[in-house]
């Protein structure tokens, strides 16, 4: 069971004129709920910032400059939050200034208005509503908490991992290679073939363990708002990690003037460097043409990386972004299988997309949005 704080459940009763709060409270309490009177508006400030399961307020009791610190107080809530309120309105036909009233009380929100004089059981079901609502809030943060600690406990674990692993990963690797120099000339065709695989697979799991290090620090990028920097810039150093696979290759690359974007320069250089890296592993026989262009359209900065290589069955255009996700063995094109759920991972934190569109035998297009 989620846990909550005993003040989180009462019932907030701002209704300072006649008897309206004491008969509230009353009901409340016939109900086995827990009624909080207040004799003030900074006094419901007071008790909403120490905790509530909902509020009922006399219209009359809320003047404009209550209403815009409750509106603060609102706007300061956690995402899971909607807090509900219940307004006794006065009865009759409506009016000018109680319609005016009416739209002012909206910005509290999760508002019910009642009008008076309300009965007992209309209140009572009124809270009952409320509150079921509020607890349903409270498990949702519950579940959040839980969610991100998970995520934290993950992250951690990964992230140690990942270290730990290197030094046995790379001992497999340096020490086959002295075993090999020192005693190679006594080994047999097959006993060196063993070695091969021993140092292959060790490079490989040093790789893998790079990528994972890698997308659980996409998973932990920050959701705040970042400086606009130079698009280009990212992309040099791409393509200058890159340069030996392009030399390589032969891989002719064009690029348009990029547009500037809101993100860290390092997390812009990874999608570049791991889509035009692809671009170059997967080429098929043909000599690898590169282009990489960006537009923008509604608050979003799109840049593209098209190539001419081998494609991608339509079928698989979405599986392509799936952890360890891959299309071909090892033996036809080595890597991990990361590389596109890190890039997905990215643009994600930074609220965008990736998608790719491809014709099987002439190309694909990666694209990817960010918000300007």
């Amino acid at each position: 069971m989620f846990r909550r704080a005993p003040a989180e459940t009462r019932i907030l009763i701002l209704a300072p004129m006649g008897r309206d709060a004491q008969l509230i409270a009353g009901t409340l309490t016939a109900e086995s709920l827990v009624p909080a009177v207040c004799s003030s508006p900074e006094e419901l400030l007071s008790m909403l910032a120490e905790g509530a399961a909902a509020a009922i307020i006399a219209e009359e009791a809320l003047p404009a400059s209550a209403l815009t610190k409750i509106s603060r107080w609102l706007a300061a809530q956690p995402p899971w939050s909607d807090f509900p309120f219940v307004v006794l309105t006065s009865g009759g036909r409506s009016s000018p200034i109680s319609d005016k009233k009416a739209r002012d009380l909206e910005v509290l929100g999760n508002v019910t208005f009642l009008e008076r004089p309300a009965r007992p059981e209309t209140v009572r079901s009124s809270l009952r509503a409320a509150l079921r609502a509020r607890l349903r809030q409270y498990e949702m943060r519950h579940r959040q908490e839980t969610l991100a600690q998970v995520n934290a406990d993950l992250e951690e674990f990964a992230h140690s991992a990942s270290h730990d692993l290197r030094e046995p990963i790379r001992n497999v690797a340096i020490y086959s290679e002295i075993i090999e120099q020192r005693y190679g000339h006594l080994f047999d065709p097959s006993g060196l073939q063993f070695l091969e695989f021993l140092r292959a697979s060790a490079l490989r799991m040093e790789r893998l363990v790079t990528d994972l290090r890698n997308y659980t620090e996409a998973s932990a990028i920050a959701d705040a708002f970042h400086d606009s920097i130079d698009a280009g810039k990212p992309l040099e150093g791409a393509l200058s990690n890159l340069r030996e696979a392009i030399r390589q290759s032969g891989a002719c690359i064009k690029h348009d003037q990029l547009l500037p974007v809101r993100m860290k320069e390092v997390h812009l250089q990874q999608l570049f460097q791991n889509l035009i890296g692809n671009a170059i592993k997967y080429r098929g026989t043909r000599v690898p043409e590169i282009q990489i262009t960006s537009s923008s359209a509604a608050n979003y900065c799109l840049y593209s990386v098209r190539d001419n290589g081998i494609g991608i069955p339509p079928q698989h255009l979405q599986d392509i972004f799936g952890v360890f996700k891959r299309l071909h063995t090892n033996a036809e094109y080595a890597g991990t299988g990361m590389g596109l759920a890190i890039c997905r991972r990215i643009a994600e934190r930074y609220r965008g997309t990736i998608w790719a569109e491809s014709t099987p035998g002439e190309g694909s297009t990666f694209s990817f949005k960010i918000p300007c």
